[in-house]
């Protein structure tokens, strides 16, 4: 019924190394998911392809058939008759005031300069 002081200390080294063991095995785990939010450039126009897209510091193209980005519907499967008809072009930009500048050509369409925050998307309209 009683018990010796080595039981006694056997049983306690073992309690305190299941304890070790059970606290090693559950150690805090960090595990983040989502969507990335990138910080992009949306343009649109009735005739695209042809024109030259700087934005600087970093990207100079001229837009081809290939860079159109397909139409897809708004919120809930709504269709907007305006933006349906226009092609739309969209760039991944860093973030910051950025100079955007389109042109045909030498003309120059729009110059413009333009912040970017983090995970922001801006929308830039062509009317010429």
């Amino acid at each position: 019924m009683y018990q010796t002081s080595r039981e006694f200390a056997v049983k306690k080294l073992f309690l305190f190394a299941l304890i070790a063991m059970l606290t090693a095995c559950g150690g805090t785990q960090h595990r983040t998911s989502g969507i990335e939010e990138s910080t992009m450039l949306i343009i649109r126009g009735e005739t695209l392809v042809g024109l030259t897209v700087s934005i600087q510091p970093g990207i100079t193209r001229v837009i081809q058939k290939e860079d159109l980005t397909p139409y897809s519907m708004g919120v809930l499967g709504a269709k907007d008759k305006e933006e349906e008809n226009l092609e739309t072009v969209t760039f991944k930009v860093e973030t910051g005031q950025l100079n955007v500048k389109v042109s045909r050509g030498a003309a120059v369409i729009i110059s413009r300069q333009m912040q970017f925050s983090h995970g922001q998307t801006r929308e830039l309209r062509i009317n010429k």
